[in-house]
């Protein structure tokens, strides 16, 4: 088994107010970030402490909510959270981010797809403009995730499975943060069309 793993316990200090649960294209953005793991076969939702408009935007949602007595400590304590929540089952898990409404199935099943393939222990897409999430890591990298400290990510992770973490090409643009009420601005403009 497959999960998913959406870090949404974050502060949102720079949005102003729930970033989360802000509207993109009339849906909350965190059920945007949702859509990007839709290929998996189960997700687990990392939140804060009485965050109620979260699990309010992901109702009637087939997931399960992970809450973070630690989030204070920054991005590691929720990684470590969802981690230590999954089954002894589940082989691999999709790390996404919840503030990254234009996140792509696509992407999750080409990350599955390429571990599926065999001999990695993580797959990371590589976008036009660099590495982003997504990530996926076997179970293998399980214990390394579960002794991170800090304010970091799993970036550190990656770099030591070296060669062992795969790619997988992507011929987008890394989808945008929602960092700030300006970012959600440019999701927000029609799309053109080249």
């Amino acid at each position: 088994m497959i999960a998913g793993l959406l870090l949404a316990a974050g502060r949102s200090r720079r949005f102003g107010a729930d970033k989360l649960c802000a509207k993109l294209d009339g849906k909350a953005v965190i059920r945007w970030s949702m859509a990007a793991l839709s290929p998996l076969d189960s997700v687990y939702v990392v939140i804060a402490p009485g965050a109620d408009a979260v699990t309010q935007a992901l109702s009637r949602l087939d997931v399960r909510f992970v809450v973070n007595l630690g989030r204070d400590e920054g991005m590691a304590s929720s990684i470590r959270a969802g981690i230590a929540a999954l089954p002894a089952d589940v082989a691999a898990v999709v790390i996404a981010l919840g503030d990254q409404p234009r996140g792509s199935p696509a992407v999750t099943r080409a990350l599955v797809d390429r571990w599926h393939a065999g001999d990695v222990a993580a797959v990371v897409p590589s976008y036009l403009d660099g590495r982003g999430h997504p990530v996926l890591f076997g179970r293998a990298c399980f214990p390394a995730l579960l002794a991170l400290r800090g304010d970091v990510g799993a970036r550190g992770v990656l770099e030591e499975l070296g060669e062992r973490a795969a790619t997988v090409e992507v011929p987008a643009a890394m989808p945008v943060d929602v960092d700030t009420p300006e970012a959600l601005a440019v999701l927000q403009e029609p799309r053109r069309d080249s």
